[in-house]
């Protein structure tokens, strides 16, 4: 508990000059969020590959994207490419763990609040609280949160960095649209097959079996908070940050 102190502390510094890319992040995110609540009804009818793709962009990376240009993630020598911040963090005598800790609750911060306040949103203004019994909604509720723990931080995990061709601006930016076109063609083809999306499909498994996808969703975000800690801890220690 005193690490998680400490890496609030340390987090907090990020957090405190991070205030303008939080007010984008809201705007943002608040039309987002607008935008698929208000097409739940029509995704539930029809469906379409979109919906699910934006859906899960919120229970995974959030708006940790917006964060300001000198928290993100640049070349720092060679072909390695980190988080500034990290990498000065390193050099302070700070541990490791903190440093991982303090990683993990910015990464909160920009998703979790989000996340809820989509969950909120689609029970109160959309046909989701006539499908829905509260039971089962607290069960999805928890499926999607804990997706965002087991899927969404592997994302921070990046901070501690990388080397490779797609650490350079271009070939990053060609990877991620590739990355993007190929998850639409992945969603697309889920549709294809199964006649409906993953968002259908989860609400589907917590009217049948709201306790089993309970019970299973916080194992998963159990096992996969300790896993992208301890998988972080390896990376860092893979690279020489001097």
């Amino acid at each position: 508990m005193q690490e998680w102190k400490q890496a609030y502390s340390l987090a907090k510094l990020e957090l405190k000059a991070s205030v303008f890319g939080f007010l984008f992040a809201i705007i943002f995110m608040m039309i987002v969020i607008l935008s698929i609540v208000t097409s739940l009804d029509s995704y539930l009818g029809n469906g379409y590959a979109g919906f699910d793709f934006f859906f899960i962009l919120i229970f995974s990376i959030g708006a940790i994207w917006t964060k300001p240009k000198d928290f993100q993630i640049k070349k720092i020598s060679g072909n390695l490419s980190a988080s500034p911040l990290l990498v000065m963090q390193k050099q302070l005598p700070i541990k490791q763990e903190i440093i991982i800790k303090s990683r993990f609750i910015v990464h909160f911060f920009y998703s979790f609040p989000f996340q809820v306040l989509t969950l909120f949103a689609f029970y109160l203004y959309s046909p989701l609280q006539g499908i829905l019994s509260i039971s089962s909604f607290i069960a999805f509720s928890i499926m999607w949160l804990s997706f965002g723990i087991y899927a969404g931080y592997m994302f921070p995990t990046a901070d501690a960095g990388d080397k490779g061709p797609f650490t350079e601006t271009t070939a990053a930016v060609i990877f991620a649209f590739v990355l993007i076109i190929g998850i639409f063609f992945v969603f697309s083809f889920i549709h294809i097959l199964f006649g409906n999306g993953i968002v259908y499909w989860s609400i589907i498994l917590v009217q049948k079996w709201p306790i089993l996808s309970t019970v299973v969703s916080i194992l998963l975000a159990f096992a996969g908070f300790k896993h992208w800690q301890y998988y972080m801890g390896k990376r860092m220690n893979r690279f020489d940050y001097l």
